[in-house]
């Protein structure tokens, strides 16, 4: 049994096997507040909430930037993808008889201990050859043997600290592995009501990867934006109710009214999408209490155009 060659099967890159390890580094910057608070109930130390497991495998799914990618990102699409090639490969290992369980960890952080790829000023990691345009998944194991790594790639630093990142970013990126997550666009894809500010500046769906986009480090290459995602993930298409659809493309968490349905309103705003009204009016009257910071902000710019 090759667990590298499951997980090449299940639709990934490649992998790493990790040995279970506290996250010392990481649970630094979060009790210095760098982090979301919706990282608190994680264990600092992960061999406490997975006590039988003696492996951490993250797995690499690379995906391509979209040549368009001011209605959603790339990496919401292939995120969701990558959840589904967990879930295969879940399934593949324990036909080996292998107990494994998806876990939310700081992959990023690990694999950074580890000297696998290397941290950015904007908090991403860099990875050859896919530069920061990936998503990580990973999962508890419990193998006959504990496991030890080796690094196969020299650690080397890739960052040039040119700034470029600071310029398009709301304000969150101070450098340093220093990270304001409240001037952060991406965590508002939480749920929570969005700032006026940040409303303002919301250049896309789910989030904003300006930062990514900028680096001058990253691939070149692109693909077109698949005639689907238009159509689907148009923000006017999100206020009609087409969440079933959007459920296909991006997953249901991220489709689910509180995330899609609130930065589609404000989208639909910033894009002087005039057609978007009547459903902004409809919303206003049936879900007000729960939008109406963004149906507020939506209305008042479009009909003042």
């Amino acid at each position: 049994m090759d667990i590298r060659t499951l997980l090449k099967n299940a639709g990934f890159a490649e992998g790493f096997l990790l040995p279970v390890a506290p996250y010392t580094n990481w649970t630094r910057h979060r009790n210095d507040g760098v982090f979301h608070p919706n990282t608190a109930p994680l264990s600092d130390d992960p061999r406490e909430t997975y006590p039988w497991a003696n492996a951490v495998l993250i797995c690499v799914y690379p995906y391509t930037p979209y040549d368009d990618e001011t209605l959603v990102a790339s990496y919401y699409p292939a995120s969701n993808r990558a959840y589904h090639a967990m879930k295969r490969l879940l399934g593949m290992l324990r036909e080996q008889g292998i107990r494994a369980e998806r876990a939310e960890t700081p992959y990023r952080e690990q694999l950074a201990a580890y000297g696998i790829g290397s941290r950015m000023d904007n908090q991403l990691l860099f990875l050859e050859p896919y530069g920061t345009y990936f998503n990580l998944q990973g999962a508890m194991l419990a193998l006959p043997e504990p496991v030890r790594y080796d690094a196969s790639r020299e650690p080397k630093e890739v960052c040039d600290h040119c700034g470029l990142c600071r310029t398009v970013c709301f304000g969150a990126i101070e450098g340093d592995y220093a990270f304001d997550w409240t001037r952060c666009v991406h965590t508002y894809m939480e749920g929570d009501s969005i700032p006026k500010d940040a409303m303002q500046w919301l250049p896309s769906l789910l989030g904003c990867m300006r930062c990514q986009a900028i680096c001058p480090k990253n691939p070149q290459k692109t693909v077109p934006i698949p005639e689907e995602i238009k159509n689907t993930l148009d923000p006017v298409a999100v206020l009609k109710g087409n969440r079933r659809e959007a459920e296909t493309l991006i997953g249901k968490n991220l489709a689910a009214p509180k995330r899609l349905l609130r930065q589609a309103i404000v989208l639909a705003a910033n894009r002087g999408r005039t057609d978007a009204l009547p459903y902004l009016l409809r919303l206003r009257e049936t879900d007000g209490e729960r939008f109406g910071v963004e149906l507020d902000y939506a209305i008042s710019l479009l009909q003042n155009q």
